[in-house]
């Protein structure tokens, strides 16, 4: 009696990690399937950072651009995404993505001219409400060095 106790526990254990493990796969099928529609909502506090910008930020402030980028200049912008990893938490209401992007748009202007290159991308993933949000984004050319205000970094 005192083993069939033991394999019973052992066996709802096992039973429990299984199905944390499948919603683990269908959380992730979910973060996936709102990357590949380009669904990918911020949260209202959302920490951003790209290249354009001098210093990560919180939304819905405006984040610092560098005095270079002037973005009404865009035009036709679209973003490729390349998922490389996608981890979720046990807990179900977090993950994080790391993928590769292609940034492709055009700049208005006389000669018009087509812009595109690759972008190293880190999102964090908050479930609100039922649904997918990214609260953190992180992005950054590739293959570009970095410098910093002093110019150290050249």
């Amino acid at each position: 009696m005192k083993l069939a106790s033991q394999i019973c526990i052992l066996l709802l254990a096992l039973g429990a990690s299984l199905l944390r493990a499948a919603d683990a796969k269908t959380e992730e099928a979910a973060i996936r399937a709102a990357i590949a529609a380009g669904q990918e909502k911020p949260t209202d506090d959302q920490i951003f950072w790209s290249g354009p910008y001098k210093r990560p930020f919180i939304r819905p402030e405006k984040g610092d651009a560098f005095p270079d980028e002037d973005f009404s200049k865009r035009v036709n912008e679209q973003f490729t995404t390349d998922v490389q990893r996608i981890e979720v938490a046990a807990s179900g209401d977090l993950g994080y993505e790391f993928s590769y992007e292609t940034l492709a748009y055009d700049l208005a202007g006389t000669p018009a001219q087509h812009v595109a290159f690759k972008i190293g991308v880190l999102r964090v993933w908050k479930k609100v409400g039922g649904e997918w949000r990214v609260a953190a984004l992180f992005a950054r050319p590739l293959d570009t060095p970095f410098a910093d205000s002093t110019g150290a970094g050249k």
